[in-house]
């Protein structure tokens, strides 16, 4: 043995290489399913994860784009995922219908859906929508965000002719022509449009300004997971949540965590996580706390879905959402 290294020394070495082994050893590997390609608002996740938060917490996470809100909520569903960041409305309606799901952390605060035109043929308040071609898409939180609007701003759908599109091919129908209007949110297929307009001005009526208040995005989590890992269910949400506030005051630095695992223009990140933050550090969000949901908007959320969404009756609180992850 070498003299000048003590037995001591060898000891705490061993001991330092059985932590680490035993820590590796117990990270529990989780997924979290976006709702759609990689987005600017999707940057704490990819922050935290970057910045290894998540296997500080003990946790190996994967995350992966999603097709949608209706794949986001069937893939945690089915346990092909354990987390979840689909719209709340249209969870509450799954879970009505007997989706084992629970939500555990709201984001995003309004509804970021509106209808987006062209300058030169406008839908500036509700009524301009009639007599307009609109892309929608099937299955996804727009398409149930859009009776809703319509009904609480009287809008007669019967003069309304909507075009069903894939959610790739919404904006394009209404940039080429073929619509004179879609639906889509303020930080995705807006911003896509007037990216893409070739100098058109587009604009936006946000769907919040006529009586559509309801939580838009946040966590949900697998049932069964949450039942047999409860540890690791705080662990990420509490994570996230660090991220989330984190990167309100770093924009730069979480959109370049999440350009790093999509295509898209960091700039272009970057605008849209700006205008998400509008939607996610609000207000209501700091009064009560990030993540944290209280019943009154949840029962809000609820009402438009069973008024307007096809939701048949209200779910219980203790079985639609907690916030016992987040306090």
């Amino acid at each position: 043995m070498n003299p000048r290294i003590r037995p001591a020394a060898i000891c705490a070495a061993t001991g330092a290489a059985l932590l680490l082994s035993v820590s590796a050893l117990a990270e529990t590997n989780v997924t979290m399913h976006l709702d759609f390609l990689v987005n600017g608002y999707h940057s704490p996740f990819y922050l935290a994860l970057e910045k290894g938060w998540y296997k500080e917490a003990g946790l190996d996470v994967t995350i992966n784009p999603g097709k949608g809100t209706a794949d986001s909520i069937k893939t945690v569903a089915t346990g092909n995922a354990e987390f979840g960041f689909p719209d709340y409305g249209a969870t509450a309606k799954a879970i009505s219908e007997g989706v084992p799901l629970t939500a555990v952390a709201v984001f995003v605060h309004e509804t970021p859906a509106g209808i987006i035109s062209f300058a030169d043929n406008p839908v500036r308040k509700p009524k301009d929508l009639e007599g307009k071609t609109l892309s929608v898409a099937p299955f996804g939180a727009t398409a149930i965000m859009l009776p809703a609007f319509t009904k609480l701003a009287n809008v007669d759908m019967s003069k309304v002719k909507t075009v069903t599109y894939n959610f790739g091919a919404m904006v394009p129908s209404f940039l080429t022509g073929k619509t004179d209007a879609t639906i889509g949110y303020y930080f995705g297929e807006y911003l896509a449009a007037r990216t893409e307009s070739k100098g058109k001005e587009v604009v936006f009526l946000r769907l919040s300004d006529f009586g559509v208040h309801t939580y838009a995005n946040g966590i949900v989590v697998n049932n069964e997971f949450m039942a047999s890992n409860p540890e690791a269910v705080e662990a990420f949400v509490k994570t996230s949540l660090k991220a989330l506030a984190y990167t309100f005051q770093h924009v730069d630095e979480a959109a370049r965590a999440a350009s790093k695992h999509t295509e898209t223009p960091l700039a272009t990140l970057k605008e849209q996580l700006t205008l998400a933050i509008e939607l996610m550090d609000t207000p209501e969000a700091k009064k009560a706390g990030y993540g944290v949901m209280t019943a009154e908007k949840w029962a809000s959320t609820q009402k438009l879905q069973v008024e307007y969404g096809g939701q048949k009756a209200p779910v219980p609180d203790a079985k639609l959402w907690t916030n016992k992850f987040v306090q």
